[in-house]
């Protein structure tokens, strides 16, 4: 599965070993002044050093595609491997977007919020926030109490998307 980066979750970890490290990204709240794990769904996507990423330079990664495994379960836990960062110009099958609840207002999770071909990687909650990371394919929606967006591609940039309003007739 191809994949463009177009938004990340609020807290990294790393972990390493003799060899390389690999950097691991989920969604959080802010609680007592730090972004902390308020799992509702928990997953996360993890990029090997290898590939050249670094969480500090994160921003890096916006817009650029990635060979990835499908989303999978691994010990009870959703998971998105990032394997290998493609040539610019690659055209992605899916966007990775971060999503909160200040953006979009609150999501009502046990209803619809997500269009069919979306998947949700993670899902945090707590202290009145929320925050999401999905995949969605070009033109998907989600939607919360505030607004409903979709996914709407750049024809010329591959890897650029942006989510835009969906304004009802």
């Amino acid at each position: 599965m191809l994949v463009a980066i177009l938004g990340s979750g609020r807290i990294w970890t790393t972990r390493v070993n003799r060899h390389s490290a690999a950097h691991f990204n989920t969604t959080g709240i802010l609680a007592s002044g730090k972004f902390r794990h308020r799992s509702y769904i928990y997953g996360y996507v993890r990029v090997d050093e290898c590939t050249g990423f670094h969480p500090e330079s994160a921003h890096r990664s916006l817009h650029r595609v990635y060979d990835c495994e499908p989303l999978g379960v691994w010990q009870g836990k959703r998971k998105l491997f990032l394997r290998k960062l493609l040539p610019k110009g690659t055209s992605p099958e899916r966007y990775l977007v971060r999503i909160s609840s200040i953006d979009i207002g609150w999501i009502a999770r046990h209803n619809v919020w997500l269009c069919e071909a979306g998947e949700v990687v993670s899902f945090s909650e707590g202290n009145g926030q929320q925050e999401s990371l999905v995949l969605l394919p070009a033109f998907g929606w989600l939607c919360g109490e505030k607004k409903t967006l979709y996914l709407d591609p750049d024809g010329r940039h591959p890897g650029i998307a942006e989510l835009r309003r969906l304004e009802h007739a």
